[in-house]
């Protein structure tokens, strides 16, 4: 450094220790440094702050602090708590930056992760094989579902990625649960269904998945339950069933899983995409752990059907219904009960833009 330079830094250096000037300065500076860093670790406590960095920055911040019952301006982040933690899925599959991520916000538990090798698609959810808890799909053009239990509802959204093959993950599934010791009323309900397909949309953004989302304007509360109705009066899940004469059933959209109870005879189930590789014993074969496309064994008789993106294989099962000891071996199924199978998984595969399923065998 040049002399003349060192003199005049020295002057400088004098005047701030010894001026009043230079004193003032000094306490302003620090004044201002101080209340910076106490700015910022305040703003960090903010829920919105805290939520904003939840799940990999995925989550739309202002449904999460709705559903969990808090508000963008609140300033105290005290009793309001988060954690998140990535988690990997399949051996087979290479998940883009940020994927797969599970968070707990204010009491909400949110899961987003690729569709193919999905490890969460019935981790939450209570409703297979469950003739009282229906999954019930969401509107607005989302593919997705809620299922309603007691005082708890959990949402998913699957979206295919026209972008992702297999081993990059094919689509993206959100799953979220609704905050505990919270009564679960048709507002809430609504909701959840905000914030799991805005968290939907959000990841796909944040990670290049190119998708054709559903429309946020056009979300209602789905229905809390399925509903019981004549056979010849179903317009839902089970229109056009005939082997029984009351059935429960739900509305119809592009639920990636959905159910009709033909009561006092089956269960009709049609599962896609994770939810179908997440079936019962799927390690023994792609057809939801068949081997074959369609078949009978002792309890279930299925069919398939090969759709496009994350809805992969279209799986459509009868199983007997719960509590029953009829085993399709020695009471095989009736012809009006294959006609219904076969019926319910043509109707399911043509809403999913699926093939004709297999003929049942």
């Amino acid at each position: 450094m040049a002399e003349s330079d060192m003199g005049l830094n020295n002057r400088i250096l004098r005047r701030l220790r010894c001026g009043n000037g230079g004193r003032r300065l000094i306490g302003s500076v620090m004044v201002l440094a101080v209340l910076g860093f106490g700015y910022y670790g305040f703003e960090l406590q903010y829920p919105a702050a805290k939520t904003g960095q939840a799940c990999s920055g995925m989550l739309p911040v202002d449904p999460v602090l709705d559903l969990v019952g808090k508000s963008r301006l609140s300033v105290s982040g005290l009793g309001f708590h988060t954690s998140s933690w990535r988690f990997d899925v399949s051996d087979d599959v290479t998940e883009p930056s940020g994927l797969a991520t599970r968070c707990k916000v204010g009491g909400a538990e949110i899961a987003i992760e690729t569709a193919a090798g999905a490890l969460n698609a019935y981790g939450t959810y209570t409703f297979q094989r469950d003739p009282s808890s229906f999954p019930v799909p969401l509107d607005g053009g989302w593919q997705g579902l809620m299922v309603t239990k007691d005082d708890e509802s959990t949402a998913s959204v699957l979206l295919s990625c026209k972008n992702w093959a297999p081993e990059k993950g094919s689509g993206i599934l959100v799953t979220a649960d609704s905050p505990y010791d919270t009564e679960v009323t048709e507002a809430l309900r609504l909701k959840l269904a905000r914030v799991v397909t805005g968290t939907a949309q959000r990841a796909a953004e944040k990670t290049g998945c190119e998708t054709d989302p559903g429309d946020a304007r056009g979300l209602t509360a789905p229905d809390a339950d399925a509903r019981t109705v004549p056979a010849g009066g179903a317009t839902g899940t089970c229109a056009g069933m005939t082997s029984a004469s009351t059935v429960r059933e739900t509305d119809v959209g592009k639920s990636p899983v959905e159910e009709c109870l033909l009561i006092g005879g089956l269960q009709l189930t049609a599962a896609y995409g994770p939810f179908s590789d997440a079936s019962d014993a799927v390690v023994d074969g792609k057809y939801g752990g068949h081997e074959t496309p369609s078949g009978i064994d002792s309890d279930r008789a299925w069919t398939s059907a090969t759709c496009e993106g994350a809805l992969g294989v279209g799986y459509y099962h009868a199983d007997t219904v719960e509590g029953s000891d009829r085993r399709f071996t020695s009471k095989p199924l009736t012809p009006s009960e294959r006609a219904d199978l076969q019926h319910f998984a043509e109707q399911s595969a043509a809403r999913h833009g699926c093939r004709n399923p297999s003929a049942f065998r």
